[in-house]
């Protein structure tokens, strides 16, 4: 398929972060076949997080189906501070890291007296302007929704034999990805015996 580069538009491929031409079916770099995100979905990455198997979990600004754009700018304004809408997408350690420094502050504004008298209120300079830094990221998420450029986890959950999938629909699946992995290496390899 020859794509004309002049006026061509470009994405980036969310596995390896090379600038890619739409119209082509896998990137060059990679090898992600683009047209299996759109049955990747954050349950299936949520899934295999908690199972502690990060291996082909992407992480993407285009929302899978199974995540509703409404209820993330919800979850990001109203509960965003206690880091709300990283655990909706399964964004754990980042929603754990919200919720920690929250709680840090609350703990801070309750001892306050407390903990201004340590040096002075040197520590607790040091502790508010920590936090407060952190706590950026919490304007900086919202920003990120609104603009579309915030991060979610995706998957195509292959060994799940959950209520959604049947065992015939996963085997249906890992054979589409075998034959396509088989087609790329084809392609691959006849063009670098063209090239010589």
């Amino acid at each position: 398929m020859k794509i004309s580069t002049n006026y061509a538009k470009k994405f980036t491929c969310p596995r390896c972060g090379l600038r890619c031409y739409e119209g082509i079916e896998t990137c060059p770099d990679c090898g992600l076949v683009f047209s299996r995100l759109e049955i990747a979905t954050n349950k299936d990455a949520k899934q295999k997080m908690r199972r502690h198997d990060h291996d082909f979990i992407i992480m993407t600004s285009k929302l899978p189906s199974d995540v509703s754009r409404t209820k993330l700018i919800l979850y990001t304004i109203f509960f965003g501070v206690f880091g709300g809408h990283c655990f909706y997408v399964g964004r754990y350690w980042r929603g754990a890291t919200f919720l920690t420094t929250f709680i840090a502050m609350f703990l801070m504004v309750v001892f306050n007296s407390s903990l201004a008298a340590i040096g002075n209120g040197a520590l607790l300079g040091v502790l508010s302007t920590t936090l407060g830094l952190i706590m950026l990221m919490w304007p900086w998420d919202i920003f990120m929704v609104v603009l579309k450029k915030f991060k979610v986890p995706i998957a195509i959950d292959l060994e799940s034999n959950g209520q959604n999938n049947s065992a015939k629909k996963s085997v249906d699946l890992k054979s589409t990805i075998n034959s396509d992995e088989n087609t790329i290496k084809e392609d691959t390899t006849q063009t670098k015996e063209g090239e010589k």
